[in-house]
């Protein structure tokens, strides 16, 4: 008899802070940046096994309801299914661990029906009580995967392969489905007992089983009993390096297979390496200038609105990333649904700035404070060059800046802070292409700047969760949200981010999704 989840699962004791380009998570449970690969020597020419080497450090709990940390999100991908798969092409959700689901008359409750015969890797069986009570806790507000959702769910088991999902706000949900392709499935016995489970290794569906966790790396087994297929490649090595020439080291040297965020100084030298490829490709991330609200001037629109009309947009992509990026035309990525540039967005315009300032009172940067950009380092690409650059266009204006590079934990730490800091810079990889993974986890009250929505983008926000037709839903997102954002620029984007990874020639069949989680159900190694 499975378990009843517990109603509170470890709220109070929940560590805000570290995000990838994700969210708010744990902080870290592993060593501080590693300076050297450690790879057993069989594995060097083990064609069975698949070392990667990740960028962003570990957290403190395995658990995916206290996170929403990027490496953390490719981790449990490995081992968690969820209830449908996106096709990213068509955009339209598909089965996975659910075979079929259909609204009521109302649009406001959803009948799930789940594939049978699956079970987890403990062996135990998957039924609707595991589905039921993982959406439960995903999208509970007291649990740091909740800042995903704009409602939270209430769930019913009809039978042991069928449940219903019914928002708790009593309203129709217009995400529902599409965050359903991002909602890790978790055993119902783990959720009743998150420390002795959830905090401590992935218990899944999923193509591979965790098997340990040492050294900072997680280490998988293929799951021969997988109901999709078993995988391929037999073992998977997922390690934290934080220096990024010690990752392209470890790739050139034949240690790893697979680096993440590789820097785009370093794609002419793989590709110059008959032993090593480039994958890029565009994902679900951008980047964005984040303004402190409670932090005086931040809390001024007009000041925001002039830092953003400041910013050299075309020089950050061009002259420090060498066209590895995107200019930011709007608030999401172009690979998320529903996107469209936005006016006011990515416009560099130093005389519009100007005035603005002077509008705002403080006429070429008079009566402003000397401002400070915290940014991390070792994490994303070429952080510290572009917000010195940043920082240029603003003196150019009259915007005093100093930015201060932090290592990867330390900056994780303050990210969600009110008052450390005038501006921050962070990264946001949604793990699907469902706008409200971005948005309602950046604009509600209280999220990662402090932004205090006006009652217009209040309304808005409320109409949009709640709109279920897709083509009025879209409406809503293009000409009045996105748009609102532009007016009040909660945040400022810089650049949609272009995955750049590094991977040996013998590696063959590796799939991406556009939220960069590994699908290595056909990897081999020749």
């Amino acid at each position: 008899m499975k378990k009843k989840i517990l109603s509170v699962l470890l709220a109070a004791t929940m560590l805000m802070g570290m995000t990838g380009c994700g969210g708010q998570a744990s902080s870290g449970t592993s060593s501080t940046a590693s300076t050297e690969v450690t790879v057993s020597a069989e594995s060097k020419t083990d064609k069975d096994t698949l070392v990667i080497l990740g960028s962003e450090n570990w957290q403190a709990s395995f658990s995916p309801l206290k996170h929403t940390s990027t490496m953390m999100l490719h981790a449990e991908a490995l081992a968690l299914d969820h209830l449908l798969k996106m096709n990213e092409e068509t955009q339209e959700p598909e089965p996975a661990l659910a075979t079929e689901w259909s609204y009521d008359e109302t649009n406001t409750v959803l009948t799930v029906k789940l594939r049978e015969g699956v079970k987890f890797h403990d062996g135990s069986d998957f039924t609707a009580e595991d589905a039921a009570a993982s959406c439960e806790a995903y999208s509970s507000a007291e649990n740091v995967s909740g800042s995903w959702w704009a409602d939270e769910l209430s769930c019913e088991v009809i039978d042991d392969y069928t449940f219903t999902i019914t928002p708790k706000s009593g309203q129709p949900l217009g995400s529902l489905v599409n965050m359903l392709c991002s909602t890790p499935i978790m055993s119902a016995d783990d959720l009743a007992d998150p420390e002795n489970t959830l905090d401590k290794g992935y218990n899944g569906t999923g193509p591979f089983k965790m098997t340990k966790f040492e050294n900072d790396t997680a280490y998988y087994e293929a799951n021969e009993d997988y109901w999709g297929g078993a995988p391929s490649i037999k073992y998977v090595q997922y390690k934290y390096v934080a220096d990024s020439t010690t990752r392209l080291s470890a790739l050139q040297s034949g240690e790893a297979d697979i680096i993440e965020r590789a820097d785009s100084d370093s794609v002419s030298v793989l590709e110059d390496d008959a032993n090593t490829e480039v994958v890029t490709f565009l994902t679900t991330e951008c980047k964005h200038l984040i303004p402190k609200f409670k932090q005086e001037p931040m809390n001024e629109k007009l000041v925001r609105q002039a830092i953003a009309y400041a910013i050299d947009y075309d020089g950050i992509v061009n002259d420090i990333f060498g066209g590895y990026a995107e200019k930011a035309d709007s608030f999401i990525s172009s690979t998320i649904w529903g996107y469209k540039a936005v006016e006011g967005v990515g416009e560099y315009d130093p005389e519009k700035a100007a005035e603005l300032l002077k509008e705002a009172g403080y006429e070429n940067g008079e009566g402003l404070p000397e401002l400070n950009i915290y940014t991390s380092v070792g994490f994303y690409p070429k952080t510290k060059e572009y917000n010195e650059y940043i920082a240029a266009c603003l003196s150019a204006v009259g915007i005093q800046c100093t930015v201060v590079p932090m290592d990867t934990s330390a900056w994780g730490d303050i990210l969600y802070d009110e008052t450390p800091c005038y501006m921050i810079d962070c990264g946001w990889q949604p793990s699907g292409i469902e706008p409200e993974l971005k948005l309602n986890s950046w604009y509600a009250e209280g999220r990662i700047n402090h932004y205090e929505p006006t009652d217009e983008l209040s309304d808005i926000m409320t109409r949009f969760a709640q709109e279920t037709d897709p083509e009025a839903r879209k409406a809503i997102l293009q000409d009045e949200y996105l748009p609102a954002l532009a007016e009040e620029m909660p945040d400022i984007p810089l650049i949609k981010s272009m995955a750049i990874y590094g991977v040996r020639s013998n590696v063959k069949g590796l799939e991406f999704t556009t939220g960069a989680d590994y699908v290595l159900n056909n990897v081999t190694k020749e």
